[in-house]
């Protein structure tokens, strides 16, 4: 938990966009995981087993805040100062993009490039081939080349 604490909850976050809710499913990965151990003898869990279970606690959180619009929990909330956000103003914009993305795209655009994990770990955080994810960045990437590109020509001249 020490070792993975906080890139979970970050995860959980970028996905839910509410710290209770990312907290809630990164403390329950953790819990899973633990009984995980308990039950199959394991001494240790690999980091894409970690994530794995955060995106699938991801989804569940999702799909029920979907079946259940009633729920006072405004999951789209964005509150300021969470998760060490990016500070520089190019980069809240590169951040702004990249929440802007759609759910799949995010996740993979975080698990890629925020937090340096290969195609491999990527792919099997998600629960999905390599392929899948390579196509998925490239369709994230192209989602975000039309936001940011005005703004990296301008810091050009």
């Amino acid at each position: 938990m020490q070792m993975y604490g906080d890139r979970a909850l970050r995860y959980a976050y970028v996905s839910l966009r509410s710290r209770a809710d990312a907290e809630d499913a990164a403390q329950e990965a953790f819990v899973r995981l633990w009984r995980h151990c308990g039950r199959r003898g394991v001494q240790t869990l690999t980091p894409a087993l970690l994530f794995h279970t955060v995106t699938n606690l991801c989804r569940d959180r999702l799909r029920y805040l979907k079946r259940h619009p009633e729920d006072p929990t405004d999951w789209l909330e964005m509150t300021a100062g969470h998760l060490d956000e990016p500070d520089l103003p190019h980069d809240m914009a590169v951040w702004d993009a990249v929440q802007g993305l759609a759910v799949a795209e995010r996740q993979c655009v975080m698990l890629f490039y925020y937090m340096d994990r290969s195609l491999k770990e990527t792919a099997a955080a998600l629960g999905v081939n390599e392929q899948v994810v390579k196509t998925r960045l490239y369709r994230a990437r192209q989602h975000l080349k039309p936001i940011l590109e005005p703004a990296w020509k301008e810091n050009l001249v």
